[in-house]
């Protein structure tokens, strides 16, 4: 069998029932390279389970699939997935692929760094429109589309959430001063005038974790939450018409 366990956000944030799986399992599997654990889970479950987990590549659970899920065909494999394992980042490839080599499968869900960022931001999360993400550039890739998706749900008067790429070779989030100047350049690339300094952004930072922090400012003022933000992984979120309840909630959140 194969189980795909959500680790959730803090430490200890798996279930009960998912942590009895995981003691029997007979392989650990560990897939960290689309989000963060905190310091020291890796630890907490390979001592609470009395075994290693291996670390898997993108290439593992992408080109390699197969072959990864393959093992669950004779022994219980567990994949460890930080945050919800179907929410944030989802792993339905890995889900059909043993399917279709007649493996049982059995998800575990937990905390996901989606729902808590919009939740803890205090906006309503029916009012949200598509997510979008911030990539890294790199001199072939320069995409700007994010920016088109942000318009259009402002426009249609809907909150967007905004995550943070991930840097797969230094293994780090996406600093939120790199991400304006990402978004500065887009809108430079792109002339459409929505990235201005005094654009209001949301900015959700380590959610539901230890040291979280919710700062509601101006883009042109966002420069000054780099030195507090440090090391942190930050989601934003750009609200669009913001109720009386939304702009309470707000307001208690980042007190």
């Amino acid at each position: 069998m194969l189980l795909l366990i959500g680790l959730g956000l803090s430490l200890k944030d798996v279930s009960l029932r998912a942590m009895e799986r995981i003691r029997g399992a007979d392989a650990l599997l560990l897939e960290q390279y689309t989000s963060f654990l905190p310091s020291g889970y890796v630890e907490f479950i390979e001592k609470e389970a009395g075994k290693a987990a291996v670390r898997l590549s993108r290439q593992d659970l992408e080109d390699n699939v197969a072959a990864t899920v393959g093992r669950a065909k004779e022994s219980d494999v567990a994949i460890l997935v930080p945050g919800d394992p179907l929410v944030a980042t989802t792993h339905h490839l890995i889900i059909n692929t043993a399917r279709k080599l007649g493996i049982r499968v059995e998800v575990f869900h937990s905390a996901s760094a989606f729902t808590a960022a919009i939740g803890e931001s205090g906006l309503d999360i029916y009012k949200f429109g598509p997510t979008v993400t911030v990539p890294f550039w790199s001199e072939n890739y320069r995409p700007t589309s994010f920016l088109d998706a942000i318009g259009r749900n402002l426009e249609n008067k809907e909150h967007t959430l905004v995550l943070l790429d991930i840097d797969q070779k230094a293994h780090r989030p996406m600093g939120l001063d790199e991400a304006v100047s990402i978004m500065r350049a887009a809108e430079k690339a792109r002339r459409g005038g929505l990235v201005k300094d005094d654009l209001k952004v949301i900015v959700v930072a380590n959610a539901g974790r230890e040291g979280q922090q919710v700062r509601c400012v101006a883009l042109g003022k966002a420069g000054e939450l780099k030195g507090s933000l440090s090391g942190k992984a930050i989601a934003l979120v750009m609200p669009a018409q913001m109720s009386f309840a939304e702009e309470e909630n707000l307001r208690s959140a980042s007190a």
